[in-house]
């Protein structure tokens, strides 16, 4: 009987109800856009300097350059709970050339892996072959590289503070195969681990490990874990070496919770005066419910469900709303460099949330015109004192 007269008179008001659905699908809409972008963007930057960077966890020698059985550390990191892959790189300092026109890179080996520290943009990979090259975006642009050209590489395999002589150095002119991107790959060349170590004579041999976890925010803790539990390691987290993505993720939360804090105003203002004048017109309909024996909880739940009604068709509006802009801004991405493109996340909490917020910020709004209604008095207003 309730959801009877509440339907019946908002259907009554037809103006009212269409604004007021309005309002709400306006808002929803908005915020599920931009919850799903802004997931998108963490997602995305968490994909370019993690999954395809230098991992959740950086773990480096403490005595010296490298580490000489690099290759053993990387498979007992590898063996531990909640390691997805432990991957050992091999880095020397290096150079690119061609034509005589040479630029420093770090020269940079590494194993075949499922999550390399690069994206592929242009070509295909062997790691097994010793003439390949993978040159970053950068180089390939400043030297004018294509796929297939061959280009001169400097190694530098002395200790650093040492004088660079012919004894130390590696020339080799190699094939590029590939161009490169990601944060921090698209300053740096790529060859095979296996090669530059047999190159360096240290055929085990890692500079870093790059350690990646199944749920990033395990890293400082295992990190931690790491370096009390193995000997001869320093460990350190992405929070900690990479602190801007950390600041970047936070920001983009403060972002997410001031996005709901003005659809939340944007909704609740319009809403609350929309039901408060929808209350002050029907103050004789609501006498003669009073007068017939509904209880003032039974007016007061009357006018509340109307803000639930509202709310709940609202959000299905502004649901279609969202999925539209979703589906605009993955054709249409707001943010594209290199290999690093922010695309909205297609997920159930993206619509899930503002929708809660949508219902709480209806009840909210529609509770003061409720407590109005219900305090309706049904003697002045039948004889029309009021």
């Amino acid at each position: 009987m309730l959801l009877f007269l509440a339907r019946r008179s908002l259907w009554s008001s037809r103006i009212t109800l269409v604004l007021l659905v309005v309002s709400v699908a306006a808002g929803a809409g908005f915020q599920i856009g931009n919850s799903a972008n802004l997931d998108g963007f963490e997602h995305a930057l968490l994909e370019e300097n993690l999954t395809h960077g230098a991992g959740d966890i950086r773990v480096e020698p403490t005595d010296g350059p490298r580490f000489r059985e690099g290759i053993e550390m990387a498979a007992r990191l590898a063996a531990v709970d909640g390691v997805r892959a432990a991957q050992p790189v091999l880095i020397y300092a290096g150079a690119i050339g061609r034509r005589g026109r040479f630029h420093a890179t770090p020269l940079v080996g590494v194993d075949r892996s499922a999550l390399p520290p690069f994206q592929i943009v242009e070509g295909a990979w062997t790691p097994s072959d010793p003439d390949a090259l993978l040159i970053g975006t950068h180089y390939a642009s400043r030297l004018e590289l294509a796929v297939g050209d061959r280009v001169e590489v400097r190694a530098i395999f002395g200790a650093a503070g040492m004088a660079v002589d012919d004894d130390n150095v590696g020339r080799y002119t190699m094939t590029v195969r590939a161009l490169v991107g990601g944060t921090l790959a698209y300053r740096a060349v790529f060859v095979s681990r296996t090669w530059l170590a047999a190159e360096s004579g240290e055929p085990n041999a890692a500079s870093a490990i790059h350690v990646h976890l199944f749920d990033h925010e395990r890293a400082r803790p295992l990190a931690a874990e790491l370096a009390q539990g193995v000997p001869g390691i320093t460990a350190i987290g992405w929070r900690e070496d990479a602190s801007y993505v950390s600041s970047y993720i936070s920001a983009t939360r403060t972002i997410v919770s001031v996005s709901y804090a003005m659809v939340i105003a944007a909704v609740a203002v319009p809403m609350w005066a929309l039901l408060y004048i929808h209350v002050l017109r029907r103050r004789r309909e609501l006498a003669m419910l009073l007068a017939i024996g509904f209880a003032e909880r039974d007016v007061f739940a009357i006018s509340l469900l109307q803000a639930i009604f509202v709310s709940i068709v609202g959000c299905v509006v502004g649901a279609g709303i969202g999925l539209g802009l979703i589906v605009y801004f993955q054709a249409n991405p707001i943010y594209e460099w290199g290999t690093m493109a922010v695309r909205p996340m297609l997920a159930m909490g993206v619509f899930v949330g503002p929708a809660i917020v949508m219902v709480l910020t209806a009840l909210v709004a529609g509770s003061y015109p409720a407590w109005r209604a219900a305090r309706t008095d049904p003697a002045r207003v039948l004889k029309g004192v009021e």
